[in-house]
């Protein structure tokens, strides 16, 4: 059986990605970013948890690494399931069409498959707004001497979220359905307004910070 993109090694999986294989794709890429999103706020909380400066905060610090630990895995699993909605496209695209009956089945599984794609990114973005407000408290009370790997996480959300984006807007356009396409559609843009300005506090936070640390 072979392994899932999830179980790769970062090599073995970049090189798939750059192959000409249709998958994975860029929704998976845009997963395995919210992913390392994810992880680099657990890091950053359980450096926080873990120092005797900040005992005050180190419950809220266990607090939020626990959620980045469920989120991590979350985004992994997503790298396998956009993958998977994907064939499930390419695979109604080749159904036969020779028949009236055989054209209805198969348009009507293209718009199935074409609904389940659109939902694994969507799902992603929707989760780098859970990681990019775990990172807004992070940047309030972390570790400074981690700030830097705050900003990283919130700007691989903000990559995590417009690249799922894009995958849930061009599956979306071609329903046929309008008002689901609607839906997803105005679920996506909603999440990617509050993306980028919880992503834009925490850049800011952790700018003032560097050049703070940085004067003599």
């Amino acid at each position: 059986m072979p392994l899932k993109y999830s179980e790769m090694s970062l090599d073995a999986f970049s090189h798939r990605l750059a192959s000409c294989e249709a998958t994975p794709g860029g929704g998976s890429a845009s997963a395995a970013a919210g992913a390392m999103s994810a992880a680099l706020l657990r890091m950053v909380a359980l450096l926080t948890s873990g120092s005797p400066r900040f005992e005050r905060v180190a419950p809220r610090a266990r607090r939020i690494a626990d959620e980045a630990e469920s989120l991590t895995a979350r985004f992994v699993a997503g790298v396998d399931e956009d993958a998977e909605a994907f064939d499930r496209v390419s695979q109604a695209y080749r159904l036969p069409k020779s028949t009236d009956a055989e054209k209805i089945g198969r348009s009507a599984a293209i718009q199935a498959a074409l609904f389940g794609a659109a939902l694994p990114p969507l799902h992603v973005a929707e989760m780098a707004c859970e990681a990019a407000l775990l990172a807004v408290e992070l940047a309030e009370f972390g570790n400074p001497n981690a700030i830097s790997d705050v900003g990283c996480a919130a700007l691989l959300a903000a990559s995590a979220a417009r690249g799922a984006g894009f995958n849930v807007s061009i599956n979306a356009k071609a329903l046929k359905d309008r008002a689901r396409a609607d839906d997803l559609l105005q679920r996506l843009q909603h999440t990617l307004a509050q993306v980028g300005v919880l992503v834009e506090v925490v850049l800011g936070k952790v700018q003032a910070d560097v050049e703070q640390q940085g004067r003599p």
